[in-house]
């Protein structure tokens, strides 16, 4: 029997959620939270298959609920059941944890495949949402090549980005790597090419300011 934890301050939409569940999936048990606080006590006394949470709650919000779960390392499925049709809170939920993300307004149509869906261990995004998930795919995908590009600098060249990230010059990064102006240039030429950058001189800092968290 699956075992749901239902945090939402709306009680009209809380009760008629928690009857289209129980009328769809009849190996159910529901608990309910009227906000973020209450949903903690629940989550701290219980273990839940999957808990559904709002966003905007009194007390705590869905996201700081995620928060709790990731850092109590509670054994849970979080959906987050939202009306914010939102990159920001998308990705944001989805970096704390959440298995699922689906708008209120398509809820009656979409949250029995969602459950379906994480119960099954595949995460679940409203169907309006799919360009967030592509685009938080791409994003991770380039993630990775970057931290692979870095990866594979020497220890001079990830000096000399370090330094690039700091805006020194060619004459600064020689001095304080005691090497020739030649060697840096020769390093700055190997760093273009290893992480794919083209362009101006200029183009090598431009790429380190947008990727300083990268580079630390």
């Amino acid at each position: 029997m699956a075992c749901l934890l239902i945090v939402d301050d709306h009680p009209i939409f809380r009760k008629g959620l928690v009857a289209l569940i129980k009328d769809e999936l009849k190996d159910c048990s529901i608990t309910e939270a009227i906000d973020g606080a209450e949903a903690i006590t629940a989550l701290d006394k219980m273990q839940f298959d999957v808990v559904i949470l709002d966003i905007d709650m009194p007390e705590k919000s869905g996201i700081e609920v995620l928060d709790y779960i990731l850092a109590k390392g509670i054994k849970t499925r979080p959906v987050i059941l939202t009306m914010h049709n939102d990159e920001l809170f998308f990705n944001e939920a989805f970096d704390r944890g959440a298995k699922g993300f689906v708008l209120k307004e398509d809820s009656s149509l979409e949250i029995i495949d969602c459950l379906e869906s994480v119960r099954a261990n595949v995460p679940f995004v409203s169907k309006k949402l799919k360009p967030f998930l592509n685009n938080r795919r791409n994003f991770s995908q380039k993630l990775g090549e970057i931290k692979e590009a870095l990866s594979s600098l020497t220890n001079a060249e990830l000096s000399t980005l370090k330094l690039v990230s700091e805006n020194k010059s060619s004459k600064e990064i020689a001095e304080l790597l005691f090497v020739t102006e030649k060697s840096v240039e020769n390093y700055h030429n190997r760093i273009c090419k290893k992480l794919n950058i083209t362009g101006g001189s200029n183009t090598l800092y431009k790429w380190t300011v947008s990727n300083r968290d990268l580079i630390k």
